[in-house]
Order: structure tokens, then sequence, then C-alpha cells
């Protein structure tokens, strides 16, 4: 059996390395390959960090030929340019082709530009790439502004707008309000000058927490000097400025564009049953709706959570689902009935700067450096898994 999975990200890596064990465990004859358009696995998680200096460059990223050394998975890199599942064949930017027996759709999301001038205008923390391009941006205006005499372009230049108050832009604010200090010491910018804006819709922060993670989440942000904005629709983005709903501006060297996600359009085009995020539709065995040999997971699936909804696009659902479909792709393999897969909601943790952090491990509200340690050891013991495998 030829199972080829797309992306290799949380779901699609953890499906790969547990396959791979499975198939030494019994004996299975399988092959394993994992397509994806890096040559490294990226820590989407740590992304803040990279942006802000917090951790080295290498530390959010793992190269695959060191992590599948050894086990007998193949890595193909490439983009995918187009699936086409009666011919059982996926197409890649590079002109190669290939054919499977079971796919995987493990391609992840992408920021969601869901308005004008934001794909033109902002700064997106969704790669690796991305954080990189992040925090040179964030250094050049620093070292600029220390150069600035004219109050208006100062301000402007040291002022960086957040749009989106989720997990991505929560704990880039925090990171970069504490890394502010460092930066500014090295550039010579003023420190007093610098203003961060966390810009959200909703009237809470943090949506798949709760409204009293939200509150700690506004009065830590708030302490550490960030401005939050609730309940302010974006509705243009221009060069250095944002328009709200509401006819007010802001003014801004600095736009990051964190406020939602979105599947790649490429699986609706390849004629998957898709909800409105362009998440591809899946049963109860984490199988795409209509195709028997087809299984999508993490955040390019929607995933029922057994309440009539859908699973959020995180981190600790794709790896519990890439684990879950090994196990089902290496019964099918050994001709026996999968199970079912049944989401367990172990909870999230969201760090707010460098010595803080909201969550609510196992349904338990935790705050402080309690629950910076905690999200510290979960991704210690992530790095183990991969490195362990």
């Amino acid at each position: 059996m030829r199972i080829v999975i797309l992306g290799a990200g949380y779901a699609g890596l953890r499906t790969a390395l547990d396959l791979a064990r499975l198939r030494r465990a019994y004996g299975l004859e399988i092959t394993i390959q994992v397509v994806d358009q890096n040559p490294y696995h990226q820590l989407v998680q740590l992304l803040h960090l990279t942006a802000t200096a917090g951790i080295t460059d290498q530390k959010s990223i793992y190269q695959l030929d060191t992590i599948f050394r050894g086990r007998e998975v193949e890595r193909i890199e490439g983009r995918v340019e187009a699936i086409h599942p009666l011919e059982r064949r996926v197409v890649l930017n590079t002109g190669q082709t290939l054919e499977y027996d079971r796919l995987v759709l493990a391609l992840g999301s992408e920021t969601a530009f869901q308005v004008p001038g934001a794909r033109e205008y902002t700064l997106p923390l969704r790669t690796f790439s991305d954080a990189l391009k992040l925090r040179k941006h964030l250094i050049e205006q620093f070292t600029r502004a220390a150069s600035l005499s004219d109050p208006t372009e100062l301000r402007i230049t040291m002022t960086t707008a957040i749009v989106g108050g989720g997990y991505t832009g929560c704990e880039l604010a925090g990171e970069l309000a504490a890394w502010a200090d460092d930066l500014c010491r090295q550039t010579g910018a003023p420190r007093k000058e610098v203003r961060i804006a966390l810009i959200e819709r909703e009237d809470h922060l943090l949506p798949h927490l709760g409204v009293w993670a939200s509150n700690e989440a506004v009065r830590r942000l708030e302490r550490l000097g960030v401005n939050i904005f609730l309940q302010t629709p974006v509705v243009q983005v221009e060069p250095q400025r944002l328009r709200f709903a509401d006819g007010r501006l802001l003014r801004a060297g600095t736009i990051v564009w964190g406020a939602g996600v979105r599947a790649p359009a490429l699986l609706a085009d390849a004629g998957f049953p898709t909800d409105r995020l362009g998440r591809v539709l899946v049963d109860r065995y984490l199988r795409v709706q209509g195709h028997t040999t087809i299984f999508a997971i993490g955040d390019c699936a929607a995933v029922p959570d057994g309440r009539g909804g859908t699973l959020p696009p995180t981190a600790s659902y794709a790896m519990r689902q890439g684990e879950h479909l090994a196990e089902v792709l290496a019964a099918e393999a050994r001709g026996e009935a999968p199970r079912a897969y049944e989401p367990v909601e172990l909870g999230e943790v969201v760090s707010l700067g460098p010595n803080d952090a909201v969550g609510n491990p196992l349904g338990v509200p935790i705050t402080g450096y309690p629950a910076l340690m905690l999200k510290r050891g979960i991704e210690e013991y992530y790095r183990a898994t991969i490195e362990s495998a």
C-alpha cells in the first residue's frame, strides 16, 4: 500500500512517524511518502518567539531529513498544485506526479485576508519565513525611528497594530511588549514612543478559551503596555493605515494580520466537500466524505466535535488526529476494521509575554507563571516525541 501524506505540519508529521513505527511493529507492507514545500517542520506555536527574537531561528524548525533518518519515510519537496481523486494522483509544482493507494490531506491552513488591502499592506505570521520577515521589519522600523525628529512620523513608525485577538495575536503582542525594551536599547529608539495595539472585531479575546480567559488576557496584556481594542472591526487596510467600521483610523508603521485562517483553495478545486472556511468535510474515521481512499486531518479538515460543531484548528488536536489516523491506516493494511476517532478535549495554554500565560488544561483555569511553565513543558514534550519517535 502506497500512502502519500500531503503536509509535514503537526498532523502530517505525526501521521508519518506513528505509521512508520506501526509498520515496524506489525511488519506492514506499506510505503510512506511525505510531501511538503519546505525541507523542515515548523513549530507554528513558537513563531511569535522567532518573530521577536525570543528564540533562535533553528529552535522553531526541525529538518525533515533529520527526523526521517532511519525511519524509511521518503521526503518529497514541492508544493501541491492539484489533486485528482478519480485518477488517484497528485501533481506538484516541480512537475512530479505522485500516485497513491491512500492519500492524507494535512496541508494546514493559510492566512485569511478578509478585507481589502490586507494582503497587500500587512505582514502575516503563519510560517517560519513570515516570522523572519516580521522580525527583520521590526528591527528596521526601530532602527529608523532612532534617527527621526518629526513627532508624527516617529509615532507612526513606532506603532505596531496586530489585527486578530486569537492565539497568534495575543502571544505576539505579549512578546513584542517585552522585546521592545531590548530592541530600543539596541537601536536607540525611544522606548516611551513604543505603541502596540491589539485589535479584535468581537467583544473578547481568545474565543476558544472562554470569557474568563479573555478578561485575564486583557488585564495582563494591558499591564505590559498593550492597548486592547475590542469590538473594532477593520474594514480596509491602506499603506500604514487601518480603517475601522465606525470611521476611525489608526496609523501604524507595522501592521500584522492574524485575523483568521482558511484551508488552501486547491482542496475545493479538487472537488472535495468543504465548509465556509474551505476545510474538507470528514466522517468519524477522518475519511473525506464520499472518498474511501482519502483522509483529511488538522487545520484543513472540518472534524466533527461530537456536539454538532467542528474542532478548532489547534496543534494539540492536529497531533492527536495524526496519531489516530496512523492507527486507522495500519488497521487497513492489516485487513482489520478501523476505530472511529473520538476527540478528547485537553485544553490549551496561551503565553502572554515571557513571564505569563493563561489556559484551561483539562478544563481547569490556570494563569500566570504556573501556566507558562505548563506551556513550556508541553512544548518540550512535543520536541521529545518527534526526536525519539
